[in-house]
C-alpha cells in the first residue's frame, strides 16, 4: 500500500470519529438545555413502528409503514400512523419520493402528502443520510390546513457485523402560521439514541427519543421508548 493511500485511509478514520463526537455532543447538548432550562412538562411514551421497503422496478420502490404510539402516563393510545407511497433512486446518493400519511389521534385526523428528498452516503464504517420532507397537514372538520418542512441529520457507526451506533436529530419547522399550531416556526424537536440489529433480511432499531414540543402555556418534553422494525 502506498504511503498516501495510508495517510488517506488515517484521515478518513480521524473525520469519521470527529464527526461521530460532534453528533454525540450535539444530543447530549440539546437534550441537556431542553430539560434545564425550559419549563417542561414530562411525558413518557413508548413507539413501535413497522417499515418495508419493497423494489417495483430498477429505479421505483414501494415505501409502507405503520407506527402505533402509546401514552404511558395516561396508559392510552396518543395516535397511530399509516404512511405509504413510492420511491425514485436517482443515483446512489440521492433519491426522491411522494408519499402520502393518515394520522388518527385522541382528538382528531389527519391527512399529509409528502414529497421527500434523501441525501445518502455509506461508507465501511460509517453511514450519513439528510432526510427532508415537505408535508401538508389537512386536519378533518380544520379549514386552516398547514405547510411543515422536517429535515433528519442521522449518522451510523459500525460497531461490528451484527450491530450499529444510530444517532439523529429531526428539527420540525411550520412554513404557515395557524392558530391550531400555535403559529411558532420551530414546532418541535425529536433526538434519538440507540442501536440498530441487523439480521439477513430484517433489521430493528431500539433507542431513547426526546421529543421537544414548545407550547406558550408551557413545553413538553416527551420521553420515548423506541423499538422500529424494518423489512
Amino acid at each position: 500500500m502506498s504511503c498516501f493511500n495510508q495517510y488517506n485511509i488515517i484521515f478518513k478514520l480521524l473525520s469519521e470519529v470527529i464527526v461521530m463526537k460532534y453528533l454525540f455532543l450535539g444530543f447530549f447538548v440539546f437534550v441537556s438545555i431542553s430539560q434545564t432550562f425550559a419549563d417542561s412538562r414530562e411525558e413518557q411514551r413508548t413507539w413501535l413502528g413497522l417499515f418495508m421497503r419493497k423494489k417495483i422496478t430498477s429505479d421505483y420502490d414501494l415505501w409502507a409503514e405503520t407506527q402505533l404510539r402509546h401514552d404511558e402516563s395516561n396508559q392510552t393510545m396518543n395516535q397511530t400512523l399509516n404512511r405509504f407511497g413510492v420511491l425514485k433512486n436517482l443515483n446512489e446518493h440521492h433519491e426522491i419520493g411522494f408519499l402520502f400519511a393518515y394520522v388518527q389521534s385522541a382528538t382528531a385526523k389527519e391527512y399529509r402528502p409528502t414529497l421527500q428528498y434523501v441525501y445518502k452516503n455509506n461508507g465501511e464504517l460509517n453511514s450519513f443520510s439528510v432526510r427532508n420532507r415537505l408535508e401538508g397537514r389537512d386536519i378533518e372538520n380544520n379549514d386552516a390546513n398547514s405547510i411543515r418542512f422536517r429535515s433528519q441529520i442521522r449518522l451510523a457507526h459500525v460497531l461490528n457485523s451484527q450491530y450499529d451506533l444510530v444517532v439523529w436529530d429531526e428539527p420540525f419547522m411550520n412554513l404557515t402560521h395557524e392558530e391550531w399550531t400555535g403559529n411558532r416556526f420551530i414546532e418541535r424537536n425529536r433526538a434519538f439514541l440507540g442501536t440498530r440489529v441487523k439480521f439477513e433480511n430484517i433489521s430493528f432499531e431500539v433507542g431513547y427519543m426526546n421529543q421537544f414540543i414548545p407550547r406558550e402555556a408551557r413545553n413538553v418534553s416527551e420521553h420515548i421508548l423506541t423499538t422500529y422494525f424494518f423489512f
